[in-house]
């Protein structure tokens, strides 16, 4: 509105100023087209016109001027900027003699001003406000009386999204009781506004320096606001003072400038507002809402260096019912896109939280009983500080939360780049969580202790500095002392992790290096219990953890000791020791040059584990040598599962359901006790919760095993297929490594069949309880004996073998079994063995969830009169614990050698299965029963 008045009074002083001249010189057309050239001149040649100039000489001398026009600017929607239907102006003639202009008195009729302004600042009165203009404070015209009448004034700010009529009149009330009104309307950002103005006669208004009684009633969207005061120095408004009050109702919306919009509580304030020139003071101020009672001063004094001085006092602030939290989400919001592509240092984060404050000086003085924000609340609070000379001085901080407090004192110089100063920071048991969480740092724990750093331009040091840190909802607890060597900062200290104790001992760089854009140092070992680890690299930008290049050692007795500190599911294995190189850089893991070795077992190879979005694991490992034993820890129980071969639990397929993988595992030497191997090469690929085991190879003495397995983890059951083709294997020099050298003597023979299974579950006995498929079996050569029996741990092992044949120890030419399952019920559909004087057969079945057996076997003589009296044999009881029992009567012998089933030879399949492994006693016994079995049956 001042600059309205200033841009009316510019316009108005230049016609009349033209005017007078033209009435000294002649009043011609020519005198008022040159009046018109010179203001177009002036107006950036916009076209303006002069309907009459007209002179009435007497004293006083009357000046008539009648049909102005100013253009607008072709953008601009009105098409004229002033528009004056008609002036009169008086003219001291006695004051003009002199060579003053001296106005007794100015009329308006109907003057029309229209202002517009775009989004990219340009404006259509721009000309009229250059430099020259705008320094001088004093009107251009201070006629004795001033009349107008149907004025108006329109703006349309196109930046501000604000569009506003002002209709101005002056009216007579008598002698003296002359006086400006103002009404206005229009809309702020889609708010309605309403204002009307009062003010004594406008000629007091353009006196020099004589104050202005002003009142003023606004009223923006829900929010109403009233000033009664005075103001100096009109046009500029450069000099006011006055009483402000200010009011809303609940949940009533202020304006946003490049912020969203928030909702006030309802809300009274009053204030005595005064402003001279480049000061701004807000004395006096009392602010009430809800429950909430503020009070004390502001003072802004703009300017290249503004101060602000603030001094507040109160008894709760909740900030929110005014929406700054939803100001302060919605801020984080829209830059964290900026923050994750364009990532900044930690000294750059400093500099431009620093730099703001370089170029303003100020004091503050603060106490609140309670100040509310998000859940979170603090009390007691008090700021007392100052700003000046680039120095930032904290005489006091301090905030209470619960039972717990932080205070703070100190001083930074901010003249360099380079923080400079001291701090000293006690805590006492704040709940870093309860705090923080509004500002998006939540799950936090408590922080105890005391700091104190002493800043200088290239260096920083702590004294006295211990901390304590505790998330009881991660049972995490850790305890630090700092102090500063001279070659940077030493940290020790203890923590605990799920009850599980560690101490750690760091060498790390200078304090004041966190603040630069070079690696830090970190050095020193971090033990617990028996387990320690050894790291020695560098770290980028350390409170981030943006990068890091660590070589990193690790031993001890277990890693499965590990699983409650680091919240992983490390497997349970022998003492271990482990080497590499650790990287970690754009969320990625990478582990170099890896070196374990645990027990006898070796390992080696490469990890890298992606976390920028999906997890994604890539492992190419080789083992020269793998001790199976060293794949339990030598404290593992035996049998964990109370004599169940398939364990009930979980296999933790489910954890698989959000990661990917591809690992690639070679073991070129193997021993294995319980599982006859001698190599394995496979390569694991985890592709959306489908699982592929492919290529599947396993070395089995001279022979192999060669497969596929996949797993299909995304239905709620978890789905399998498992396929193995097993040729030639050779079992004695197996049995030899698994010491077990008499079997491997006696009775391995050449081993070669098929596994096809489904199955589905979350662990061996689900899997188990509903699998199906069929397992194929044959061997050729070995011996039926004694001590094979006696290792399977049979009760009446003796007498059984005792049933099936002659002797204590029976060459076999060939063997071949066949179970089929469906829903875990797996069926002897095919047994047989070849001796040299028998086939004994055998059938039945075994129930897989219950882990129960029913077999039967019968031997059936070649030759009846060498070998006839066998009586059939029963298999009973569970896998784990299997019971042999010969069945000695005569109808039981039947029903037995019923389920047994009949004598029918292996199929010529098995051969291409076995026969290519020829070797150490193995015979060719499989084609030369095959062979007795067609001659025997023949024509």
């Amino acid at each position: 509105m001042a600059k309205a008045a200033k841009i009316f009074g510019i316009v108005l002083a230049g016609l009349v100023l033209l005017a007078v001249i033209a009435a000294v010189l002649v009043q011609t057309q020519w005198a008022r087209e040159k009046i018109e050239a010179q203001l177009s001149q002036r107006l950036d040649g916009r076209e303006l016109e002069i309907g009459t100039l007209d002179i009435d000489w007497g004293f006083p001398l009357g000046i008539s001027v009648s049909d102005v026009e100013i253009a607008n600017p072709e953008w601009a929607k009105h098409p004229y900027m002033l528009k004056l239907d008609a002036m009169q102006a008086e003219i001291d003639v006695g004051a003009l003699l002199t060579g003053n202009l001296s106005l007794q008195l100015l009329e308006l009729e109907q003057p029309e001003i229209h202002l517009a302004r775009q989004a990219d600042g340009r404006s259509n009165w721009a000309a009229l406000t250059s430099e020259d203009s705008s320094s001088d404070s004093s009107s251009p015209i201070q006629p004795d009386t001033i009349r107008i009448q149907n004025g108006r004034l329109t703006y349309r700010d196109a930046a501000l999204d604000a569009e506003v009529t002002l209709d101005i009149a002056t009216t007579d009330n008598g002698a003296d009781q002359r006086q400006l009104s103002i009404e206005g309307k229009g809309s702020v950002q889609g708010k309605p506004l309403q204002l009307s103005l009062t003010g004594e006669p406008p000629s007091q208004a353009l006196a020099s320096g004589a104050p202005y009684a002003v009142t003023l009633d606004a009223q923006l969207g829900e929010i109403q606001a009233h000033f009664n005061g005075e103001a100096k120095q009109l046009p500029q408004l450069d000099a006011l003072q006055g009483k402000l009050t200010v009011s809303a109702p609940d949940s009533a919306e202020l304006m946003a400038f490049n912020t969203p919009a928030i909702d006030v509580p309802a809300f009274d304030f009053n204030t005595q507002l005064k402003r001279d020139g480049q000061r701004w003071a807000l004395q006096d101020m009392d602010l009430k809402t809800g429950e909430s009672h503020l009070t004390g001063s502001l003072v802004l004094e703009r300017g290249e260096t503004p101060e602000l001085s603030v001094k507040m006092q109160g008894n709760r602030l909740d900030l929110n019912r005014w929406g700054v939290m939803r100001l302060l989400n919605a801020e984080q919001d829209s830059t964290q896109p900026h923050a994750q592509g364009d990532k900044q240092s930690l000294q750059q984060r400093a500099q431009n939280l620093l730099q703001p404050l370089r170029r303003y000086r100020g004091e503050v003085d603060l106490s609140l009983e309670q100040l509310l924000y998000g859940d979170a609340a603090l009390s007691d609070i008090v700021l007392k500080g100052s700003l000046a000379e680039q120095r930032l001085k904290i005489d006091q901080l301090h905030a209470e939360q619960g039972d717990g407090a932080i205070s703070a004192n100190g001083a930074l110089d901010l003249t360099k780049k380079s923080l400079s100063g001291t701090v000293d920071l006690s805590i006492k048991e704040l709940d870093l969580g309860r705090a923080l969480e509004p500002l998006g740092y939540p799950k936090l724990g408590t922080l105890d202790g005391e700091l104190h750093a002493q800043l200088g331009q290239n260096s920083a040091h702590l004294s006295d500095t211990h901390l304590t840190y505790a998330n009881p909802a991660r049972d995490l607890r850790i305890e630090v002392g700092a102090t500063s060597t001279d070659s940077g900062l030493l940290l020790t200290g203890e923590a605990w992790r799920n009850e599980v104790p560690l101490q750690f001992e760091l060498d790390v760089g200078a304090l004041e290096a966190l603040f630069d854009d070079q690696p830090y140092p970190v050095e020193g070992t971090v033990t617990s219990r028996e387990s320690s680890l050894s790291v020695n690299g560098t770290i980028t930008d350390p409170l981030q953890l943006e990068a890091a290049d660590l070589a990193i050692s690790l031993e001890g007795p277990n890693p499965a000791n590990l699983n409650p500190l680091t919240g992983l599911s490390l497997p349970s294995l022998a003492g271990y020791q482990l080497r590499g190189q650790l990287l970690w850089e754009n969320q990625q893991l990478r582990l170099q040059d890896l070196r374990a070795q645990w027990g006898e077992s070796d390992l080696s190879g490469d990890v890298r584990l992606d976390l920028s979005g999906r997890p994604m694991l890539w492992a190419n490992l080789h083992s020269d040598t793998l001790h199976t034993s060293d794949l339990k820890a030598p404290d593992t129980p035996t049998d964990p599962n109370d004599g169940q071969v398939f364990s009930d639990e979980s296999l933790g397929l489910d954890a698989l359901r959000d990661r990917d993988a591809i690992v690639r595992y070679e073991a070129d030497y193997v021993v294995a006790k319980e599982i006859p191997l001698n190599a394995v090469d496979f390569k694991v690929e985890l592709d959306e919760g489908v699982l592929v085991a492919e290529p599947l190879k396993l070395a089995i003495g001279k022979g192999k095993a060669n497969g596929r397995l996949r797993l299909d983890i995304r239905p709620p059951q978890p789905t399998g297929e498992l396929h193995l083709d097993i040729t030639s294997v050779n079992l004695s020099p197996v049995l030899r490594e698994a010491d077990l050298p008499q079997v491997a003597q006696d009775s391995a023979g050449t081993i070669g069949g098929q596994l096809d299974l489904n199955f589905k579950g979350h662990s061996l006995g689900e899997m188990a309880a509903a699998l199906d498929g069929k397992l194929e079996l044959a061997m050729s050569g070995g011996k039926l004996d004694m001590l094979a029996v006696e290792l399977l741990g049979l009760d009446g092992g003796e007498a059984a073998l005792a049933a099936l044949a002659d002797d204590d120890q029976v060459p076999m030419n060939c063997t071949y079994l066949r179970f089929d399952s469906t829903d875990g019920i797996a069926k002897l559909e095919q047994f047989f063995i070849s001796t040299t004087d028998s086939n004994i057969t055998g059938g039945g079945t075994i129930k897989l969830d219950s882990e129960r057996l029913n077999l039967a076997f019968e031997a059936h003589a070649k030759d009846i009169s060498l070998f006839s009296g066998n009586s059939p044999v029963e298999l009973q009881g569970t896998l784990s614990n299997p019971q042999v029992s010969v069945v000695t009567g005569e109808l039981a012998a039947r029903a037995v050698a019923s389920v047994a089933g009949a004598l029918i030879a292996p199929p010529l399949a098995i051969l291409p299965w076995l026969e290519a492994g020829l070797g150490e006693g193995s015979g060719v016994g499989c084609r030369k029963a095959l062979n007795e079995f067609e001659q025997s049956t023949g024509p």
